[in-house]
């Protein structure tokens, strides 16, 4: 039934994560019960580490759900957001195809706040397109690190602001919690099926203390090496689609240490040093097959606009040019095949250094924290290479996307065969590189008091404070004027890569090479400063809160005061300008929890809540998106705000919960948010270049005429209700089984989002998932499957807001215990290949648009992986 192992030690692992969520009685009186009572449980197994999570979800007096890492160096799942996605209520979103980041309750991931022990986590992205927000990237956080984390959907005053949805509470392991001289050490090998290759998987960790248990040391290190392949197909209506492929090596890597020092009882002091990076150099493919219908090109006669089907105002219909308000042609002639490649090389690290000082005196436990936090990432280098042919035409050649996906009659055209001969190499804004910088440095305190004033029994009080800078710059290359910006395929060819949702396959290029080749062209970089961003925030916050217990019924209320000061720093025609604004909120919060039996549970709360808004959304500087690519008119303005409001939300929960034996429960909750003050869009133009405040000094393509802008600023509220079931049963025979599913129901103003659908951004109405597991002293087997409903992405610029089709993923997870100190290990994700399918869905009329109700934007193939390895423990 999993292995369980007793030490006499002060805390039972159980008791110890009450203790860190929320108490039934104070502090130091539960500590002297616990010490006088139970011993230590060291979590091993399936099976405990489900009843570990049972524990700290039973005893909190918030809304809370946990899990518990199953074994030293062992998550249920190599990324983070791919177990978070387990807990009911919460739904991930993937970044080709590795889960990156998390909603809960439909809030969507922008609502989500992360901690790493309790304080924020300094984080950017590697990818160019990817924006500067609040938001945790789960790419960077290697699962072996993980001691156990806890999602509270419900607020408490002594919790960091931040989280609408929810707050994902990540917590490392401390080395007096661990046997002197432990060590835990596992490699492993793990396939992808879309790039057809084997990367290692290695991890380590040691943890040392002295005999009288006073002080430690604990080191640990992950390397992870992936060989990433996402084979697709896009379009960017009405200029064309085509098949595409999206290559990357990633190397990841975290190093951890962690000192303890415990010198008496009542004093406890914890270092922490994290360092997270991974580099991901990353190369775009596609072949580009431009229409030849266009409202735009084709000369009388050329058949543009003949015998084209249409999607939109007139449905599924044929017929000659059609007039505004007819929708999107969805089949018809094709123009030109266009090869393009995007080499870049990229990187994103988080470092965290921290430390925690706990005092317990009589009657009362002083808390203090201080650290820093800090992360780079972006695109280190980017270029392009084009079709050196300018297009090469594919006589006969149709597009037909009836069917609800991208397919394509070439009649006789082999991608395969294609090699334009040579590449030209964009220059200016197309050859640079966009750094990203995201730094914090924090303090905190906090004192509870043991207090006997009628049911309350514990009053707490603290502040914390927060400085926080980020940036995001680019750099234009200068390239030396005799430098030639041909070069011939013959020099680059690397053989080919598949691409496309079918099979296709198309020239790949020696990105080395290529990159190589470019480098030698530079001799100097100059700041594109239109591009300069930089926001700088202090963040004050201050709260009371009390707990009590009374005849069964246990909780806490409080107030926290939350202030903001920001700044955003910008360049207006070379001249440095700033833009202030700053705000204040008051959060209460109440949570109850009655039992009504000795194993059933009320539960309710009710909270105020605030998340900032997104740096990116504050950016007073114009954020210009499309310029100088292929794809003409297709250009944005994006103009932020840095005097948007936080979000805020008024949010409600009641919910019972049975225990019917100690590692099996049955739960149901009704939960409801009511959230103000959206970053509302607002879309007008087309303009001219030089109209309405746009003005564009870079670099633009002649059929690069018109500009679509878009300003931020708060605007429509929403409502999100919803209701969790949750069942979890360990058989006492080795099987078990987890089932939950989570109904969300969202609701806003048609004018929140440029595409006029009145519900919130990555939730899902419907989400399930379902677990079995069977484990006994020699096996450990889980078989589980996560689905979610279809859902909106919306991304500012030409990728456009889109209908994500409904997605479920089947994972494996095994270990054999081949002895007491060495396991074989097997996980395994996405076992049936599913796949990505996004499409248009404007809620009004669109004409010739990608972004048209029903038409298929975008496909990708997502890969199974398979790790295969062993653990080595003693």
């Amino acid at each position: 039934m999993g292995s369980v192992k007793f030490e006499k030690q002060l805390l039972a692992s159980s008791i110890a994560m009450i203790l860190g969520a929320g108490t039934l009685m104070p502090a130091t009186a539960m500590a002297e019960e616990a010490e006088a009572n139970v011993e230590r449980i060291e979590v091993r197994g399936i099976r405990a580490s489900q009843q570990a999570s049972l524990n700290e979800k039973r005893f909190s007096n918030s809304v809370v759900d946990a899990i518990t890492a199953e074994d030293i160096g062992k998550f249920p799942d190599k990324n983070v957001a791919e177990s978070l996605q387990r807990i009911p209520g919460v739904t991930i979103q993937r970044q080709f195809g590795e889960g990156a980041s998390v909603s809960i309750r439909g809030a969507g991931d922008d609502l989500t706040l992360t901690t790493l022990n309790g304080q924020n986590v300094a984080s950017t992205g590697w990818f160019v397109l990817e924006p500067a927000k609040r938001s945790f990237n789960y790419e960077l956080l290697p699962s072996e690190i993980v001691g156990d984390l806890k999602v509270y959907k419900s607020s408490q005053a002594d919790l960091l602001e931040g989280g609408v949805g929810g707050t994902v509470e990540v917590n490392t392991r401390k080395p007096l919690d661990l046997d002197s001289l432990s060590f835990f050490a596992s490699a492993a090998s793990q396939y992808q099926s879309d790039s057809d290759t084997w990367d290692p998987l290695l991890s380590a960790l040691g943890s040392w203390k002295n005999d009288s248990e006073t002080f430690g040391v604990m080191v640990s290190g992950v390397m992870q090496d992936r060989s990433l392949q996402r084979q697709g197909n896009e379009a960017f209506w009405e200029w064309g689609a085509g098949p595409v492929a999206f290559e990357q090596e990633r190397e990841r890597t975290a190093l951890t240490a962690t000192l303890q020092w415990a010198p008496t009882d009542r004093l406890n002091i914890v270092v922490n040093a994290i360092d997270m990076e991974m580099k991901a150099n990353n190369t775009n493919y596609a072949l580009w097959l431009t229409q030849g219908d266009t409202s735009w090109a084709g000369e009388p006669g050329s058949g543009a606009w003949d015998e084209t089907s249409w999607i939109g105002g007139c449905g599924l219909c044929g017929g000659d040019a059609p007039g505004a308000g007819s929708g999107t042609q969805i089949a018809g002639p094709l123009n030109v095949a266009y090869y393009q490649a995007r080499p870049r090389e990229a990187t994103m690290s988080s470092e965290v250094y921290d430390l925690q000082l706990e005092y317990a005196g009589d009657g009362y436990v002083f808390e203090f924290q201080v650290g820093d936090t800090s992360s780079t990432g972006g695109t280190d280098f980017e270029m392009v290479v084009d079709d050196g042919t300018g297009g090469t035409p594919i006589p006969g050649g149709r597009y037909d996307f009836t069917g609800g996906s991208q397919t394509w009659d070439l009649n006789g055209f082999d991608t395969a065969a294609y090699d334009p001969g040579s590449l030209n190499m964009g220059t200016g804004s197309n050859f640079n590189r966009t750094p990203k910088t995201d730094d914090e440095t924090y303090v905190q305190a906090d004192i509870a008091f043991e207090v006997e004033l009628g049911v309350i029994n514990e009053l707490k009080f603290g502040g914390r404070y927060a400085s926080h800078n980020t940036t995001s710059r680019r750099f234009d290359y200068i390239q030396d004027p005799n430098f030639n910006p041909s070069i011939s395929t013959g020099d680059v060819n690397g053989g080919l890569i598949d691409v496309g949702a079918d099979d296709y396959q198309i020239l790949r290029v020696d990105d080395e090479a290529l990159k190589a080749w470019a480098r030698s062209s530079i001799i100097g970089e100059t700041e594109d400063l239109g591009s300069y961003s930089e926001i700088d925030e202090d963040n004050y916050a201050v709260y009371a809160m009390a707990s009590y217990d009374a005849d069964g019924l246990r909780g806490n209320f409080g107030l926290r005061f939350v202030g903001t000061d920001a700044t955003s720093t910008y360049y207006v025609d070379d001249v440095k300008g700033e833009t202030s604004a700053d705000y204040t909120e008051m959060l209460p919060s109440f949570n109850a929890a009655y039992d009504l039996t000795d194993d059933m549970i009320l539960r309710f709360s009710a909270a105020r809540v605030m998340a900032r808004p997104q740096y990116v959304d504050m950016y007073v500087n114009p954020d210009v998106r499309g310029a100088n690519d292929d794809v003409p008119n297709n250009q944005y303005w994006i103009v932020g705000n840095v005097g948007l409001k936080p979000f805020i939300a008024n949010q409600y929960d009641l919910g019972v919960e049975w225990y019917f034996n100690s590692a099996s429960m049955v739960s149901a909750a009704l939960f409801r948010k009511d959230v103000s003050n959206f970053v509302t869009i607002q879309e007008s133009g087309p303009y001219m270049n030089g109209e309405a405040g746009i003005d564009f000094g870079g670099e633009l393509r002649p059929d690069e005429l018109e500009w679509t802008k878009q300003e931020k600023s708060n605007g429509e509220s929403a409502t999100i209700e919803g209701l969790e079931l949750q069942y979890q049963q360990d058989f006492d025979n080795g099987l078990g089984a987890i089932v939950n599913y989570t109904y969300t129901d969202t609701d806003t103003s048609e004018d929140t989002f440029t595409d006029g659908n009145p519900f919130l951004s990555n939730s899902s109405k419907h989400s399930y998932n379902v677990t079995g597991y069977y484990e006994n002293d020699w096996l450990e087997v889980r078989l589980s499957y996560a689905w979610r409903d279809e859902y909106m992405i919306r991304e500012t610029g030409s990728y456009g807001n889109r209908l994500h089709d409904d997605f479920g993923s089947l994972d494996l997870s095994a270990r054999w215990h081949v002895t007491d100190y060495l396991d074989i290990t097997l996980d395994a994700v996405n076992l049936t290949e599913e796949s990505s399918s996004q499409f248009g869905n404007n809620a009004y009329q669109t004409d010739r648009s990608a972004f048209t109700n029903g038409f298929p934007a975008f496909e990708y193939q997502m890969a199974r992986t398979v790790a295969v390895g062993a653990a080595l423990r003693f």
